[in-house]
């Protein structure tokens, strides 16, 4: 889900028969036309990386562009896994992914989706505090402009780039990029969203992806499997602090056993 400029599904594509040579992986993907996210012509691109590098796969059967609006063109049940990298923040009909998901999934599959939550305090996008809490737009501007001009943020990386030095407007076009192109959603907006689209909800790996992150920092080899032995009172307790740093693993599961219980 959003596979960008393909990077991930190559990681995917090259990684799990490694980890795991006893399955067979089909990986499919999907992104859409009316995001302005992506650089121009990015899914171009996104096929020329895969077909160099796998060029046994029919790519044009696996990879796809839709609109936003579009219902997934997949068939329903069709996928064991649903995954995305920092996607979920650039939705804006949250409502509407969660049914896709659901629709796509088989009856005991799963969703795993990273992303940050609106709790998190330093905005990755533009590289400030709480700039994601901010809807009047004169306020937002305003913000903008007086972060950058005490050296917070993307604007003497834009210079170096050789973007605008109008201050003004460099506001005014990141003011634009924080209304029009990201949606966060709050714990409580995840919780209810799941829950609307009758699947299971948890937070369950994101202990694991920091771990991960540090490890990845000293330049330590990642941990591929992650312990099925927890502790839900710390973990959430740890929780709580990690939604404010940064993303978080979201874990989507379409079951339901009493269902099956109430059948026999």
């Amino acid at each position: 889900m959003g596979c960008g400029n393909g990077q991930m599904i190559a990681f995917l594509q090259r990684m799990l028969p490694q980890l795991n040579k006893h399955i067979a992986f089909e990986i499919y993907g999907f992104d859409v036309l009316d995001s302005h996210v992506q650089i121009n012509n990015y899914f171009e691109k996104t096929f020329e990386l895969l077909i160099h590098e796998f060029p046994s796969i029919d790519w044009k059967k696996r990879v796809v562009q839709i609109t936003s609006k579009q219902e997934w063109p997949f068939p329903e049940g069709f996928f064991n896994y649903v995954v995305s990298n920092q996607v979920m923040e650039h939705v804006f009909d949250h409502n509407f992914t969660f049914q896709q998901i659901r629709c796509v999934l088989k009856e005991d599959g799963v969703a795993i989706h990273l992303f940050p939550l609106k709790s998190y305090i330093y905005e990755g996008h533009l590289l400030l505090p709480f700039v994601h809490w901010i809807s009047n737009e004169d306020l937002l501007k305003g913000y903008i402009k007086i972060c950058s001009r005490l050296g917070l943020g993307r604007f003497r990386q834009h210079l170096a780039m050789g973007g605008t030095s109008n201050l003004n407007e460099f506001s005014i076009i990141h003011a634009d990029y924080m209304i029009y192109e990201t949606n966060y959603l709050s714990l409580r907006e995840v919780y209810e969203l799941a829950k609307r689209n009758r699947m299971r909800c948890s937070f369950r790996y994101t202990e694991e992806f920091y771990r991960n992150k540090i490890r990845q920092i000293f330049k330590q080899p990642f941990l591929h499997k992650y312990s099925i032995n927890r502790h839900p009172f710390w973990e959430r307790m740890l929780f709580a602090v990690l939604i404010r740093l940064s993303s978080i693993t979201l874990i989507l599961e379409k079951n339901n056993t009493y269902k099956h219980y109430n059948a026999e």
